[in-house]
């Protein structure tokens, strides 16, 4: 099913809660974790390790949400607003990766949300550019926090990069990693997918880890604002499900080749996400 990154209610009070709500953003700490950052509905905040001797920095966006609000996924589902992070180019980072633990379904009335209803951490990776080994790493995080009505919340943060990591860090950093869905293996993938040539479906074929459950949940971000989670035409012989994803909600103007879409499938006890890159030609 197509779904756009926000209905027309949604919408409306998202641009309304943006102008009235106040967000305390706190001063950034003097270690590699900072201070946290809060709006009504949670809090936020980076945990960071120091660069590498490539330049490379691991770093988690901790969000600690307050009780029945949530926030969102990398495609949001029907409403919502998807996590993004900005890094200062001034400060000498670019952002090389943003990962996302294994989302839920959230009903709200008659719309379906991809997201967290739990405090959630997002690793990432940044990565540092030679000369500025003495500066702050600066960053803008902007996510969507919603309980009946979306708050936008953005903060920024600087990250010392000279700072030493507590054990604390270190071991922060490598649980929320952990929390990943895992890589394509040879007992768990995509085999193959395709979009038919009116561009009005997703075929997926998949093989699937050994006892796996009949049912699985799969999500699927097409371009941006546009998630799909309700496979149809499921077909399952022993390890391999196939399945098509309605997509005739995308602009006729789209073209997929050469394009990227993420497929996440939870299966039993397993989660993989894999990359949907569709050929250039």
């Amino acid at each position: 099913m197509t779904r756009s990154i926000s209905s027309p209610l949604r919408t409306v009070l998202i641009a309304f809660i943006a102008v009235v709500s106040t967000i305390v953003i706190e001063e950034a700490a003097k270690a590699d974790t900072t201070e946290w950052a809060t709006s009504e509905g949670g809090r936020m905040r980076v945990v960071s390790l120091p660069p590498d001797g490539s330049g490379k920095i691991e770093a988690v966006l901790q969000i600690d949400l307050k009780p029945g609000w949530i926030t969102y996924w990398r495609e949001p589902g029907e409403a919502g607003i998807p996590p993004q992070l900005k890094p200062d180019p001034a400060s000498g980072v670019t952002l090389s990766s943003m990962s996302f633990p294994v989302p839920k379904l959230i009903k709200n009335d008659d719309i379906t949300d991809i997201g967290y209803d739990q405090p959630v951490n997002f690793p990432i990776t940044l990565q540092s550019g030679a000369g500025h080994d003495t500066d702050a790493a600066k960053l803008t995080a902007f996510i969507g926090v919603c309980l009946n009505i979306c708050i936008p919340f953005e903060a920024s943060f600087d990250i010392d990069r000279k700072a030493k990591a507590t054990q604390d860090e270190v071991a922060f950093i490598q649980s929320s990693k952990a929390n990943l869905p895992e890589a394509p293996s040879d007992d768990f993938k995509v085999v193959n997918f395709h979009i038919t040539p009116d561009k009005t479906l997703l075929g997926v074929e998949l093989y699937l880890p050994e006892g796996a459950p009949k049912e699985a949940d799969i999500y699927v971000a097409g371009p941006s604002g546009y998630a799909y989670f309700e496979p149809q035409n499921l077909v399952r012989d022993k390890r391999k499900l196939s399945f098509y994803m309605n997509i005739k909600g995308l602009p006729k103007s789209y073209n997929p080749k050469g394009q990227s879409w993420h497929i996440l499938v939870k299966s039993g006890a397993r989660a993989m996400e894999a990359p949907l890159n569709f050929p250039a030609q």
